[in-house]
């Protein structure tokens, strides 16, 4: 029996699809996680850093109104954060799981199986970091504030989980709880397999995916195959795009003025080379810099892209949209037409358009010859054109910003306070400790005299004293005392 045990694993290690790293193609991706990166990128991460956090402002179409969506991911001590390679990990259970067509929240593989439909080269090392990547999610929390999305209602919610549950690895005779003999497991959080049950997915070419080489480049490419559905040119604020949707760090350098901010020269250095990999496999159409990089009217830096769509795809081609979205209906009330409507929707990113809605608005409410008589037209123009925004106009998000900035500068006027607080309390008790050991010496040196040169002493300090005028207390009297002394003491005076 056992040596017939031995002669099966081999083809146990093969069963799932011999040839799967050069046939699996239409692969799923979760679409809250092409929305928001859920490691940094890179390969390794500061150990003492256990909290990333990203965030952004959106136009939220079900409820025609913005929300600020941040997702906060904290790490166990033990293993860290995530990297980019635990999030192809997390990524390839996934596939896994839909290859197992979904039936059941516990998925079974082999750590060949899983580096087979990961493309990763079968050894030790790649089989270790497999168990400590699976380690690793298993001590990670994830935070959504308004940052995920409900398939059944259509709104952002907040969602605080765990991805996996339960984790079993195969060890040679040991029995397993939750997987056959010579198998692993992970059993997925409820709430996140009901949501791949539900539908909650996206085609992604997994092939591609892995064909690809950057970690910046592949978290590129799950964002704008989310974004690009149902549009072919999309645009971005770089700092927030590269920032909050890569995950790239922020990183900073000092402005003329003395205060730190935004090397954004940085940032497009570190996106062009993932950039120019999707432009090389055909994804995305190649741009000139001053195309794929913009500075607009405000002086606010945009990222642009649009999809390379094959030959023999542009003929069929079409855009079809039979029910309107609250931006186009917003559109269509200040007099454009639907097809007019459509066409800015697919063409300029959503934050573009609102900003000139809301521009628009706020002219029509001011009133006065700033606004517009032909709505419509004027929109169609301020939005081709990036208008820039009327004097005294604020948009959702910067009023969002300026709260933000409130509410640090009043966390600063607290900290502030604090420390002044401590730093009071700190003298106070320094001059205590001070004061205490001086009437230790005061009381020596008094102990010292004889009576009569005591008596001259006290006399002496009183009479050098201009508040020992009249009646006051004994209290007041040993104070003037004990500072004539200390003076004494101290060489401030001389004994008399």
């Amino acid at each position: 029996m056992a040596s017939e045990a031995d002669t099966s694993k081999p083809s146990s290690q093969e069963m799932l699809f011999p040839d799967l790293v050069s046939n699996y193609q239409e692969g799923r991706d979760e679409l809250n996680l092409a929305e928001f990166p859920i490691s940094a990128i890179g390969n390794r991460l500061d150990p003492s850093v256990k909290t990333i956090l990203f965030q952004d402002v959106a136009f939220d179409k079900a409820t025609g109104e913005t929300v600020t969506r941040k997702l906060t991911i904290t790490a166990s001590d033990e293993y860290g954060l995530p990297t980019a390679p635990d999030d192809e990990i997390l990524l390839g259970l996934l596939q896994l799981s839909r290859i197992q067509n979904f039936a059941g929240p516990t998925v079974t593989f082999t750590p060949y199986q899983l580096l087979r439909i990961l493309g990763w080269s079968i050894n030790t090392n790649n089989y270790r970091r497999l168990k400590e990547s699976i380690n690793r999610w298993l001590g990670v929390t994830l935070y959504y504030d308004n940052a995920w999305r409900d398939k059944k209602t259509g709104q952002w919610v907040d969602r605080n989980f765990h991805f996996l549950e339960q984790v079993e690895f195969y060890k040679q005779g040991q029995e397993s709880a939750l997987a056959p003999d010579g198998y692993s497991a992970v059993k997925w959080n409820e709430f996140v397999f009901r949501n791949f049950r539900e539908g909650n997915l996206k085609i992604l070419d997994f092939h591609f995916y892995r064909a690809l080489e950057g970690g910046i480049t592949k978290r590129l490419f799950r964002f704008l195959d989310k974004r690009f559905y149902m549009r072919t040119r999309l645009s971005f604020d770089l700092e927030a795009f590269a920032c909050e949707k890569i995950g790239l760090t922020r990183p900073m350098k000092m402005a003329p003025s003395g205060r730190p901010k935004t090397d954004l020269a940085q940032i497009k250095r570190r996106l062009l080379k993932a950039i120019q990999e999707l432009e090389s496999a055909g994804y995305i159409k190649p741009m000139e810099l001053s195309e794929r990089f913009t500075k607009d009217s405000v002086g606010k830096w945009e990222v642009h892209f649009e999809k390379q769509i094959p030959e023999q795809e542009q003929a069929t081609l079409a855009i079809e949209v039979d029910e309107l979205t609250p931006l186009e209906g917003r559109l269509i009330g200040h007099g454009i037409t639907r097809s007019q409507a459509r066409k800015l929707v697919s063409e300029y990113d959503d934050a573009r358009i609102e900003v000139q809605l809301d521009a628009l608005e706020f002219l029509l409410v001011r009133g006065g010859e700033s606004a517009p008589t032909n709505r419509g037209g004027w929109l169609v123009k301020a939005i081709e054109e990036n208008y820039s925004l009327p004097r005294g106009f604020k948009s959702s998000a910067q009023l969002a910003e300026e709260n933000r900035q409130k509410a640090e500068k009043a966390k600063e006027r607290q900290d502030a306070a604090q420390r002044r607080k401590a730093e009071e309390e700190e003298q106070r008790a320094r001059a205590s400790a001070d004061w205490e050991k001086n009437q230790n010496r005061i009381q020596e040196y008094l102990d010292s005299l004889s009576q009569e040169k005591r008596m001259e002493l006290e006399i002496a300090a009183l009479n050098a004293s201009p508040i020992a005028r009249g009646q006051i207390s004994l209290r007041l009297r040993q104070s003037i005392i004990d500072h004539y002394v200390l003076d004494i003491l101290d060489g401030r005076s001389a004994a008399e």
